[in-house]
């Protein structure tokens, strides 16, 4: 019923474009369902006739295909490319595509007007693996791992950590660990012995998740393309992102679900990011859907990579690198924020004449103006070009490792979503110059009518249920108000917590109305976090029609309001508040 529907819906959206669509079925290419046969490159041959015809609609009639990693000769683990289309169609009619190895599925480059929907994946043998920690000997620690994922030893684990196998819920304040394993050995049937390069806090009896990849492998990659939507799909594992969406204009998930497999004993999705939205303009729109058992973010929408300033070459030329040599290079016409890394307080903005990625991996960026007299070595800069608006409702977080939505951009609204079972906070809106470096300072930001339940309870941990700030350099906190301005979080339910209920510090502009925060502060890592409600290096902020009440807190909660350092006091209004 759902393949007709969307069959309907897609004749009549484009009859209604004044397009006629050409229908590329992948069964005539040789594609078979539920034969168990790979179908690699009948799909790429259908794919291939796509690129010769107008408005093509590549369509996988109802059915399990397989797909095995290296089939594509030329691109052995890119299978599906799809460059520079425009009114294109991918018509899943609920098929269920079935992968092996590390494959990275679907890339779209330069395509505008796309739509792709009615699809489920999965993987074979998921990414990851899953097991009893059965025994402990300084530096190695031996699972039995369940027997629905076979190793044989020499597996690599690029990250793992700790399950209760009471609740399935990574253990509480357990172990997070990346890149710690330098090897694994089968010792016995089913049990691997890893090694890691430091020691861990693992316990006999947790069970233990092991990442064999995490990142790399995203199931759905558009780069440059305008106009997305991806609609009613499921993705139950990847090794990698549910789908990555790169200088992109206008994205829009519907439906869009990254789901631990209902009828599987699994205890993760993907192995990363549900979604991920780097430099993306126009609206970025996240409408009923759901995200469960992810290895990292639900969501993350940032504007892009903060280029830390290397050598400054003449009065309008900078040598700028990211800090993980990650190459950003903005384009001709963009504009530039320069900001200190002391306090991320934008002095200044450029407008880009000239940008290159130089051979040895640094970025040179002439402007068409000269520099700000300000501009040290060791600033950076922030593209403030590159910056989406977002709308996210009716959305769906659960069970996952990370953070809910990382809000990194200007003019967003969440809404109307629940948070349930994360290890660390259900909303971020931040910027940071500690690891990632991701931009920009965000301001606009509305966070209202959502519930978050039993979140930040594990690592990596978070100062707060709901935060707005900015991490500097040794995760410190800006010591003055304006990096992130104009925030509202306003009629938001926040029950269970380690640290604060909400978090906020160096804002300007922020209004906290009536949100109900019950049970947190439970075991704050850090001293200062350890008010239901905890402010800092703040002006203009208004705290109204908040329940607060201190005795349905946890053990380790001072107050229901706590000011930290650098507040401007005289500018807050707090009133009508419950329990304060």
């Amino acid at each position: 019923m759902i393949g007709l529907m969307h069959l309907a819906l897609t004749t009549a959206w484009l009859t209604t474009a004044g397009a006629t669509p050409t229908w590329i079925d992948v069964t005539d290419f040789g594609a078979v369902p539920d034969n168990g046969e790979d179908d690699t490159l009948a799909v790429m041959e259908a794919i291939a006739h796509a690129h010769e015809v107008e408005y093509p609609v590549v369509r996988f009639p109802k059915g399990r295909y397989h797909f095995a990693e290296g089939a594509n000769a030329e691109d052995p683990r890119r299978p599906f490319i799809f460059r520079e289309i425009d009114g294109l169609v991918v018509e899943g009619e609920g098929a269920e595509l079935i992968f092996s190895g590390l494959v990275a599925p679907f890339h779209f480059s330069h395509c505008s007007d796309v739509t792709v929907r009615g699809l489920t994946i999965d993987w074979d043998r998921p990414p990851f693996s899953a097991g009893e920690i059965v025994a402990i000997d300084g530096l190695t620690f031996d699972v039995r791992v369940f027997d629905d994922y076979p190793v044989e030893g020499g597996e690599p684990v690029q990250a793992f950590q700790d399950f209760d196998p009471e609740t399935r819920l990574p253990r509480r304040l357990g172990v997070d660990s990346y890149y710690n394993v330098d090897r694994t050995e089968l010792v016995a049937p089913q049990t691997l012995r890893i090694y890691t390069n430091h020691p861990t806090q693992v316990e006999t009896g947790y069970w233990a998740v092991l990442r064999h990849q995490v990142y790399a492998y995203n199931a759905f990659y558009f780069g440059r393309c305008e106009d997305v939507r991806l609609e009613d799909i499921t993705i139950y594992t990847v090794p990698g992102m549910g789908v990555v969406a790169d200088t992109c204009h206008n994205v829009t998930l519907e439906r869009f679900n990254v789901l631990i497999r209902p009828d599987s004993d699994r205890l993760m999705s993907a192995t990363a990011d549900g979604s991920h939205f780097s430099g993306c303009t126009g609206l970025i729109r996240i409408d009923n859907c759901e995200f469960e058992g992810m290895g990292d973010d639900a969501v993350n929408i940032k504007t892009g990579l903060y280029l830390t300033v290397r050598e400054q070459i003449d009065d309008q030329t900078v040598i700028g690198r990211h800090n993980l040599d990650i190459p950003t290079v903005p384009d001709v016409g963009d504009i530039l924020e320069f900001s200190p890394t002391d306090t991320l307080l934008m002095y200044g903005q450029g407008e880009v004449e000239e940008a290159e990625l130089l051979d040895d991996g640094n970025t040179r960026v002439r402007f068409t103006e000269p520099l700000p007299a300000e501009l040290e070595v060791g600033h950076v800069l922030g593209n403030a070009s590159r910056v989406a608006r977002a709308h996210i409702s009716n959305t769906h977080v659960r069970r996952n490792r990370a953070r809910g939505f990382l809000i990194q951009i200007r003019d967003a609204l969440i809404e109307d979503c629940t948070f349930t079972d994360i290890t660390t906070a259900g909303v971020f809106v931040m910027t940071e110059v500690v690891h990632f470096y991701e931009s920009i300072a965000p301001r606009d930001i509305v966070v209202r009518n959502n519930i978050f339940e039993n979140c930040n309870f594990g690592n990596p941990p978070a100062e707060g249920v709901i935060m707005v700030y900015a991490y500097l350099h040794g995760f410190e906190f800006p010591p003055k108000p304006g990096v992130i301005k104009n925030i509202t979080l306003e009629n938001n339910t926040i029950r269970g917590g380690n640290s604060a209920g909400i978090f906020v510090s160096c804002t300007d502009g922020i209004v906290i109305r009536d949100n109900v925060i019950e049970d947190v502060c439970h075991a704050p890592h850090r001293d200062i976090p350890r008010g239901a409600i905890y402010i800092m290096s703040t002006r203009n902020a208004e705290i109204t029609g908040n329940t607060v009440k201190l005795d349905r807190q946890g053990p380790e909660c001072d107050a229901p309001l706590l000011q930290g350092a650098g507040n401007e006091e005289d500018t807050f209004v707090i009133e009508d508040n419950v329990g304060f």
